[in-house]
């Protein structure tokens, strides 16, 4: 089907209001139990994901004292997530998925123990960090297209919009409570960083048990030929579509730009504001409450119909937001800043994810979601640059202009493409 046609409004009939009532509430993708196992069943792992966000940051900083090893560190993450990426969308299409969410987080969890071995015994050091962050991004680039397209499966299409907003408002929800919880133990003498990295590993103890409860998942497709030639079809696919590649390439500017500033709010919280882990954690889980409003936002405006024009706002909103809370001097308005920021940044990250999968034929849902990943795989080329630019001209000024950078180009593009804003 040509993508002209999946853009242009159809004529409604019995069947399409039946399916649109189906797609009302901003819950409704729980009604299917696949689902709601799966839906649960991660948010275990996306809690653990935002409290070693915290805990790896701190331990990182305080070893260090340089924001550097923060970029070293996303980039350690970032890298393998960028070369792995497509091989992980090609096993995502070809392997049962619970198969391989069972392997990947299995692996994220055993990561997270020996995190906790090393900073309970006093060994812990910068570079384990890195090696440990390499593993877990090599994980990541085989579970996060699995798991999208599994969404896909055990889902119907009129709750599929539906399904993945939750799914990030489920991420988002962690970023509320993961951050704040990790400051708080940091802060407990009896149980600091490591015994943050302990309490992660249970989680995922938990996730590895709930994936029990799912079916096998099956292949989008049988497969055609090797998985060189199945990467290349995935490949020859996205470059037929013209709104897809506009999508991916909305993907990246705010990866560059915009999220790195998650990698320096140990920077903010200790450096520039001096409100310590507590203040530090109420910073991410302020941020995490934000961006939790905005994916319940876009899940709750599924029928809205200028997706487009919407997302562009949000981007510019974005942008402009980030620059204030960097900018402002104060932690009070900075707390309002980031909230903010947080809001528009999920809105405008799951607005772009629901499209390129509502845009997306099932038997290239897996690849398709792999190149996706790898526009947040580039965030270390964006976070290296940006945490040398900190630890030279300051947090406030590199992050503000960032900011400001990320509005004018969203902008630039808002102006550019009228046919986007239709979409």
């Amino acid at each position: 089907m040509a993508l002209e046609d999946r853009i242009t409004e159809p004529v409604a009939t019995a069947s399409d209001v039946g399916a649109a009532r189906e797609r009302q509430g901003p819950f409704a993708a729980f009604r299917e139990r696949p689902y709601r196992v799966l839906w649960f069943g991660m948010l275990p792992s996306m809690l653990a994901m935002q409290m070693g966000q915290v805990a790896v940051g701190y331990v990182a900083y305080r070893i260090s004292g340089e924001a550097t090893a923060l970029g070293l560190i996303a980039a350690g993450s970032g890298l393998p997530m960028l070369v792995f990426a497509l091989a992980g969308g090609v096993v995502a299409d070809r392997m049962p998925k619970r198969t391989v969410l069972f392997f990947t987080q299995g692996t994220i969890g055993l990561v997270a123990l020996i995190n906790a071995l090393l900073v309970l015994t006093g060994a812990i050091q910068v570079w384990h960090l890195v090696a440990a962050s390499a593993v877990q991004g090599t994980a990541f680039a085989f579970n996060m297209p699995t798991r999208q397209a599994f969404i896909a499966e055990i889902v119907t299409p009129a709750r599929l919009m539906n399904a993945i907003a939750l799914n990030n408002a489920g991420m988002n929800m962690s970023r509320v409570v993961g951050p704040a919880l990790a400051g708080a133990l940091i802060a407990m003498p009896l149980v600091g960083p490591g015994g943050v990295f302990a309490v992660m590993a249970a989680m995922y103890v938990v996730v590895l048990l709930m994936l029990f409860l799912l079916p096998p998942g099956r292949p989008a497709r049988a497969p055609r030929g090797g998985g060189l030639a199945e990467l290349k079809a995935g490949l020859r696919y996205v470059a037929r579509q013209p709104t897809l590649r506009m999508l991916l390439g909305l993907a990246v500017v705010p990866v560059l730009l915009g999220m790195p500033y998650v990698q320096m709010m140990p920077v903010f919280a200790l450096d520039v504001f001096h409100v310590g882990s507590r203040g530090l954690g109420t910073l991410m889980a302020v941020n995490g409450l934000g961006a939790l409003a905005g994916s319940l936002g876009v899940a709750a405006a599924s029928g809205l119909r200028r997706k487009g024009l919407l997302q562009l706002t949000l981007g510019l909103t974005f942008g402009l937001a980030l620059a204030l809370f960097a900018l402002g001097g104060s932690f009070p308005l900075g707390l309002v800043a980031i909230a903010v920021a947080g809001a528009a940044s999920a809105g405008y990250s799951t607005l772009n994810s629901t499209l390129i999968m509502t845009h997306t034929e099932h038997a290239f849902h897996g690849r398709v979601m792999s190149l996706y990943m790898m526009t947040f795989a580039m965030m270390p080329l964006g976070t290296v640059p940006l945490s040398w630019l900190v630890d030279h001209i300051g947090a406030p000024l590199t992050v503000g202009l960032a900011g400001l950078l990320l509005s004018a180009i969203i902008g630039g593009v808002a102006l550019a493409s009228p046919s986007y804003r239709r979409v």
